[in-house]
C-alpha cells in the first residue's frame, strides 16, 4: 500500500486546528471582544467546515491510516466554533447588557436627584407660605379685636341715627301741625 496523499480538506483541517489552537482563549483570563460576525455567516462557516470534515472523515475511515490522530471531528470543529462564537457574543452581550444598566441606573439616579430637588424647592415654598399664613392669622385677629373694641361705638352710632330721625319725623310732624295752627289762627282773626 501505498502512503495517503494529505487532500485539500486535510490540509484545511489541519490549518484550522493551528489557528484555533492558537486562538484559543482561557476562561479566567480576560480579552477584548472584536465585532462578532453575524450569526448566519457564522453558521454557514461551521457548516462548510462540517461538511469538509466529514469528507474528511469519510474518507480517513475508507483508508484506515493513522493520520486520524492529527485531526478531530465535524462535530467538534462545530462544537469549538460554535463555542467560540457563544463566547464572543455572550461577552458581547453582557457588556452590552452592562452598559443599558448602568446607563438606566444614571438616569434613576438623576430622577431621584431631581426629585430631591423639587421637594427642597416645595418645602422651602411651603414654609414660606406657612408663614404668611401666620402673618395673616395674627393680622385677622387684630382685626378682630378691633372690630369687637369698636362695636359698642357702632351700636352707640346705630341708636344715636335712630333718635335722629326719630326727632326728623317729629320736627316733620310739628311743623305741620303749626302750619295748621297758623292757618286756624287766620281764619279767626280775619
Amino acid at each position: 500500500m501505498s502512503p495517503p496523499t494529505k487532500s485539500a480538506a486535510t490540509m484545511a483541517l489541519s490549518q484550522h486546528q493551528k489557528v484555533a489552537s492558537a486562538s484559543a482563549i482561557p476562561r479566567n483570563k480576560s480579552f477584548s471582544v472584536s465585532p462578532t460576525p453575524s450569526s448566519s455567516s457564522s453558521s454557514l462557516r461551521a457548516q462548510s467546515l462540517q461538511s469538509s470534515l466529514s469528507q474528511q472523515t469519510s474518507n480517513n475511515n475508507n483508508n484506515n491510516n493513522n493520520s486520524s490522530s492529527n485531526t478531530f471531528s465535524a462535530a467538534e470543529a462545530a462544537k469549538h466554533l460554535s463555542e467560540e462564537h457563544v463566547a464572543r457574543t455572550s461577552q458581547d452581550m453582557f457588556r452590552k447588557i452592562a452598559e443599558y444598566v448602568r446607563g438606566e441606573m444614571l438616569a434613576t439616579g438623576e430622577d431621584y436627584k431631581l426629585l430631591e430637588n423639587m421637594n427642597v424647592l416645595t418645602k422651602e415654598r411651603y414654609s414660606e407660605l406657612a408663614v404668611v399664613a401666620q402673618e395673616l392669622m395674627q393680622e385677622v385677629g387684630k382685626l378682630r379685636t378691633t372690630y369687637s373694641d369698636f362695636e359698642p361705638y357702632l351700636a352707640r352710632i346705630d341708636e344715636i341715627s335712630q333718635q335722629a330721625e326719630t326727632i326728623s319725623n317729629i320736627a316733620a310732624e310739628l311743623d305741620e301741625y303749626t302750619k295748621s295752627l297758623e292757618t286756624r289762627l287766620k281764619r279767626v282773626t280775619k
